[in-house]
């Protein structure tokens, strides 16, 4: 009867501790082991992670006198643990000293602990390390099969529990690599409309709130429909992830770039008007025109419009953004007809200091 209601003490203790998801999972483990602690009535309980034949104590309770902290590694084979995780089974020792087999044991020779009950724990049937107390004292009696099921209880959680940890861990970084899928070109690996149409959306709040100014340009690779009529698709696509290459590292750190549907690119320069605009784009035209990825030089033309804090106040953001795209693709068209291989302006009727510089 009294090992009955151990049992049921280890289950609602462990309930308890279980459940309090609030207090974290290092806290929850610290707590098991200290009711392991006192279930066996033994001096030092950790949990270890088996690497590589390597013993690293992921979390341990000991006394103060016993120099023993997260972190610490040790040869497994000088660990009670090597003998469990070749048992594969929850291993029992009360009097090492007096075992014909274990007294020889290196663990014994170097800690001389004398009591110990272990056991492993997997993960989807993979070794992870062991759970396991211990104490440098003989144990007073026999652990009985109740000890057993209190370990093994202990360990199942544990278990449960990194198991749920690493899947959950899986699943966000499955989330993260699905939201940057979401954002990315396939083809350029560069942003694509989605991520240009969010980034924009925010930074112009910020410009909003500075009071500041951005330069918004619209890339169009010339004749490249008779880029891929002559040497087909692939070699297209080729150009067009040598081009957004290009224009990667000669755009500046802040600015942003994004790949705005089949040939054509867009430009965002926070904090630029059109002397800067002109000269970063004058820059990312001539190197474009020397990259050599074809037998005449590829050119490209650009179109831009400029916007300070204040333009367009009577639009919704979408609508401010959808109107910034269109004054660029005018300018575009421009640059187009001028002959591309040059940058336009677009020309605002209401600012005389742009209208002298886009002329």
């Amino acid at each position: 009867m009294g090992q009955v209601n151990n049992s049921e003490r280890v289950i609602r203790r462990l309930y308890e501790i279980t459940n309090s998801y609030d207090l974290g999972f290092d806290t929850q483990i610290e707590q098991i082991l200290q009711m392991g602690l006192e279930r066996f009535n033994l001096d030092i309980g950790i949990l270890a992670r088996i690497e590589d034949n390597r013993y690293v104590v992921k979390h341990c309770v000991v006394p103060e006198d016993v120099e023993l902290v997260s972190g610490i590694e040790f040869d497994l084979d000088t660990t009670y643990c090597q003998i469990t995780c070749q048992a594969k089974i929850p291993i029992a020792l009360e009097h090492i000293g007096k075992h014909d087999r274990y007294a020889s044991h290196p663990a014994y020779q170097s800690f001389g602990l004398e009591s110990y009950i272990g056991m492993p724990i997997k993960l989807n049937g993979q070794l992870y390390g062991t759970l396991n107390f211990s104490s440098a004292i003989p144990y007073p009696r026999k652990f009985n099969p109740v000890d057993i099921d209190a370990l093994q209880l202990m360990t199942s959680w544990i278990e449960v529990e990194l198991l749920r940890r690493q899947q959950e861990k899986r699943l966000i970084e499955l989330n993260l690599k699905l939201e940057k899928k979401a954002y990315e070109d396939s083809l350029t690996s560069i942003p694509n409309r989605r991520a240009m149409f969010k980034h924009i959306k925010t930074d112009l709040n910020r410009i909003s709130r500075e009071k500041g100014k951005v330069a918004l340009a619209i890339i169009d690779i010339d004749f490249f429909k008779k880029v891929n009529d002559t040497y087909g698709h692939q070699k297209g696509d080729e150009i067009l992830i040598k081009v957004a290459e290009s224009l990667s590292n000669d755009k500046r750190d802040y600015d942003f770039l994004a790949r705005f549907g089949g040939e054509e690119f867009l430009l965002w320069l926070p904090n630029c008007d059109t002397k800067i605009a002109t000269k970063v784009c004058e820059r990312i035209k001539n190197n474009i025109e020397n990259l050599a990825l074809c037998d005449h030089p590829l050119t490209i033309s650009l179109g831009i419009t400029c916007y300070r804090a204040g333009d367009l106040k009577e639009l919704a953001n979408k609508k401010r953004i959808d109107e910034l795209i269109s004054e660029a693709d005018k300018a575009l068209y421009r640059a187009k007809a001028s002959g591309r291989n040059c940058i336009k302006f677009y020309q605002r009727s209401y600012t005389s200091e742009h209208q002298a510089i886009y002329e």
